[in-house]
């Protein structure tokens, strides 16, 4: 699909208007004016001049040499044609000063060519209101063109902004994904990974029945990960998700799954969450009873989510072994994942030993 850069077509523009103009005040003095070798030298140069300031194809320094010899001609040709249309020129360079050179430089210069441009054309004995009108109106010009400049910087500093902002959400949004997929992925695929792979080795020794259980927990495993998917999905989406209702499953699917005490309480009136708060919520009690399994399998456990003034905690115990070390929860990504997520939802989570155990403490605004 076509589409029209505006700023670019903008720019085309302005250079095409003033070589236009260019061409305008060109053959306006040529008719005016009786033709000879000095005013046609001045127009030379002065045209030359002009043609290089709208294109701005030079460097600073060049550009001020080029506007210097565009006033310069404007004074000359005033001098030898009379005031006229000449004063025009000096309104370019100074207008092309003021777009592309310092604040400072433009000041100097036009405040030079100002008094230069009162000396010619009081020597041509133009009245005191002419010549206030034609330092009016350079002035004005050499102002509107200040401002456009600072107007357009504005513009590009509001659209760089805007794209570091967009860049920065971007960022995030990955992050966001990754802790998806690793929540995703490493609790589902890796438990049933070790399934079948115990399944394999009792099929090698012949203990069909054995492996028969571990490839329908598989199964079990596999349908669950599809669940978590689609829950996932529908967190990202922005849907709201029953808190209590999923950490009370995960903690009664410990209690299943190892034989072990495990209990769920809940205190305060439970009320919808927002979907980030409620997946953070969720991810860490997921975390936090994948990381007993792994490190203190059959421990009892007790998960307390509590509902408080603008607040809502989720604190996972578990009484047995002391946890892993602080660098990481089930995997590296674990913990940081965690963080991340307390962190983005403007919360706190404490892990490390608690009394005979260990406990994970996240507190969200919620």
């Amino acid at each position: 699909m076509f589409t029209v850069d505006r700023s670019r077509l903008l720019l085309v523009w302005r250079r095409a208007r003033n070589l236009i103009v260019l061409v305008v005040i060109t053959v306006a003095m040529l008719q005016d004016n009786p033709l000879g070798p000095a005013l046609v030298a001045g127009l030379v140069v002065g045209g030359l001049g002009w043609v290089v300031l709208a294109l701005r194809v030079l460097p600073p320094r060049q550009h001020l040499v080029a506007v210097g010899v565009t006033v310069a001609t404007s004074l000359w040709l005033i001098a030898v044609a009379g005031p006229g249309l000449a004063p025009i020129y000096l309104i370019v360079g100074l207008a092309s000063s003021a777009a592309v050179l310092g604040l400072i430089t433009t000041g100097v210069l036009t405040g030079v060519a100002l008094i230069a441009l009162i000396v010619a054309l009081a020597a041509h004995d133009v009245a005191a209101p002419s010549i206030a009108v034609w330092c009016g109106v350079t002035i004005v010009v050499t102002l509107l063109v200040l401002l456009r400049r600072q107007r357009d910087a504005g513009a590009r500093q509001e659209k760089l902004l805007a794209d570091e902002q967009a860049r920065a959400a971007a960022l995030a949004e990955r992050a966001r994904l990754a802790r998806e997929i690793h929540d995703v992925l490493a609790h589902s695929l890796s438990a049933l990974s070790v399934q079948l792979e115990t399944a394999a080795a009792l099929l090698e020794r012949d203990r069909t029945a054995d492996a028969a259980r571990l490839i329908d927990r598989a199964g079990t495993l596999a349908r669950d990960g599809l669940t978590e998917t689609r829950r996932a999905v529908s967190a990202l989406r922005g849907d709201p998700l029953p808190v209590p209702e999923l950490v009370g499953e995960l903690t009664a699917g410990y209690g299943r799954d190892l034989d072990a005490p495990a209990t769920f309480t809940v205190d305060g009136e439970p009320r919808e969450l927002d979907a980030e708060t409620g997946l953070a919520l969720f991810r860490a009690a997921q975390e936090a009873l994948s990381n007993v399994r792994k490190h203190a399998p059959g421990s009892a456990v007790e998960t307390h989510l509590a509902f408080e003034a603008g607040v809502v905690a989720l604190r996972v115990r578990n009484h047995g072994p002391a946890g892993p070390p602080v660098s990481g929860l089930s995997s590296g990504y674990g913990l940081i994942g965690l963080r991340e997520r307390a962190e983005l939802a403007g919360g706190t989570v404490t892990v490390g030993p608690d009394d005979d155990g260990w406990l994970v403490d996240l507190r969200l605004p919620g």
